[in-house]
């Protein structure tokens, strides 16, 4: 854990680990709520660098990046909660009218497998991020374009997209993230930001400390 202190906005800056609050009279390296490492604020310093792998990640970071954070696993748990429903209705169905209960199980099994499979694929991208983030390789990166993403919403807000790009042996590899916190409007392309990723795919990659 890294302690001391660092810059800070005017505002102050939002933990991306645990959501919670300080303003800049408070700036630290680390959040003292979660112990999570604090991002710079938007501007030309990189901040602390990552500490060492294995990293010890908040874990209720690790909790809401699988569940209730996770867009796409959430969507893909109602999926697939409403075809298990249709299912077992078409099986009962099938006692009184075959067709008919053979129709709503088919349409359950559909519904339920779509779900099933997006919720599968959105918790592995989460489980690369961890990946990434606990053991990863450090980088040198820089942002290359932020834009706020309409085509996900949340509680009626946007993400903000954020790409980046680093260099793996002198070649530059890109990644992208998102971020819901209203700070990252501030954001300019060609900040410096440390990135960290799996060394086997370096294409499995986070910003340190994740965007929030």
């Amino acid at each position: 854990m890294q302690y001391g202190m660092m810059p800070a906005g005017p505002s102050g800056v939002t933990c991306p680990w645990c959501k919670h609050y300080w303003p800049s009279t408070m700036a630290a390296a680390a959040c003292a709520n979660c112990g999570g490492a604090l991002p710079a604020p938007p501007g030309p310093s990189r901040g602390l660098a990552p500490p060492p792998a294995p990293r010890r990640l908040p874990e209720r970071y690790t909790k809401d990046l699988l569940s209730s954070k996770n867009v796409g696993a959430l969507v893909g748990t109602v999926f697939a909660a409403f075809g298990a429903l249709f299912a077992v209705l078409g099986l009962g169905l099938c006692f009184v009218l075959l067709p008919l209960g053979l129709g709503f199980f088919a349409f359950g099994a559909l519904f339920g497998t779509i779900g099933g499979l997006v919720r599968s694929a959105a918790r592995k991208s989460a489980l690369r991020q961890i990946d990434a983030l606990t053991r990863g390789f450090v980088a040198e990166g820089q942002l290359i374009a932020v834009r706020q993403d309409f085509s996900e919403t949340l509680n009626e807000r946007n993400p903000y997209r954020i790409d980046y790009v680093f260099y793996v042996n002198g070649q530059p590899v890109g990644g992208s993230t998102k971020g819901w916190d209203i700070v990252n409007a501030l954001r300019q392309p060609g900040e410096p930001l440390w990135v960290v990723f799996v060394p086997e795919d370096p294409t499995i990659s986070s910003v340190w400390p994740p965007i929030g």
